[in-house]
């Protein structure tokens, strides 16, 4: 198994040992050589023409923007690829319902519709190109994008309130 996937640039550098090193104390690459990239400022790229502005993969275009603002227009291409491949994966669902779950075979034996196993693999291919982006709960928390956290345990407020209030219930 190749291990945990390599934490972001940033949070390497901001976790590091000392000026230019990781965690790990693995020289880091010098800031001055590492490119810059711009935001979208919350601004969705225009649709490919390779995706049909009616199709489902339209639709996932301008979600993935809307709800990814880490993306920049460095990851259009990978971006248009699920969106590609979401339109695909709709089209294939709309036949396999046409056709249903299972197909006359050469020798008139019913078989499972090949369709079944062309909409699992496109399937595992889009999770791969979504963790690639961060768009699975798991690769934001990898990336150290996106974090959830509970309201109520990050005021400290609250906090103090907790504990107040669950100290007097033991002594009573």
């Amino acid at each position: 198994m190749p291990g945990p996937p390599k934490a972001p640039l940033e949070e390497r550098r901001r976790k590091g040992r000392s000026p230019g090193r990781d965690s790990g104390g693995r020289k880091l690459p010098d800031p001055g050589n590492v490119v810059q990239l711009h935001s979208l400022d919350g601004k969705t790229p225009p649709l490919p023409e390779s995706i049909d502005p009616d199709s489902a993969g339209a639709a996932r275009w301008a979600t993935i923007w809307r709800e990814a603002p880490w993306l920049t227009t460095a990851d259009r291409d990978i971006v248009a690829r699920i969106c590609e491949h979401e339109s695909l994966r709709q089209g294939m669902k709309v036949a396999l319902a046409d056709e249903g779950f299972y197909i006359t075979g050469s020798q008139g034996q019913l078989r499972p519709n090949p369709l079944l196993v062309q909409i699992r693999d496109t399937e595992r291919l889009i999770l791969a190109l979504e963790k690639e982006c961060g768009l699975t709960p798991s690769a934001r928390g990898s990336l150290g994008v996106a974090e959830v956290t509970d309201t109520k345990a990050s005021n400290p407020l609250e906090a103090i309130l907790r504990r107040a209030a669950t100290r007097g219930g033991r002594g009573a």
